[in-house]
């Protein structure tokens, strides 16, 4: 779920030309023009909160070649393109959840 909490307050880094914000142990990849008057989007201190298991992740290749992560947190899929970060919703993310529910569906 998004913000995530964690127990230090979180910075930017960008590493590998990938865009992370980090806490501590916890690392989540954002778009790469996110800043830090956006970081409560993404993680947010609670100096009581346990650490979260790490999110489930998926590298998926863009039409032109650029690499995403779609990211499964409690709130849904997050995908790391840019056109998530101002729609809320991609392809990326999109064929992620299409593939979940063919498993979905296998198991019942």
């Amino acid at each position: 779920m998004l913000p995530i909490k964690v127990k230090m307050a979180p910075a930017l880094m960008t590493m590998g030309g990938k865009r992370y914000a980090i806490s501590g142990p916890t690392r989540l990849e954002v778009p790469e023009n996110t800043t830090m008057a956006d970081l409560p989007r993404y993680m947010v201190v609670d100096r009581d909160a346990t650490d979260e298991t790490p999110p489930e992740r998926w590298k998926v290749e863009g039409s032109n070649g650029n690499q995403y992560t779609v990211t499964k947190l409690a709130s849904g899929l997050h995908c790391s393109c840019p056109g998530f970060g101002f729609r809320k919703k991609c392809k990326h993310s999109k064929k992620i959840a299409d593939g979940l529910k063919v498993l979905d569906d296998k198991a019942e």
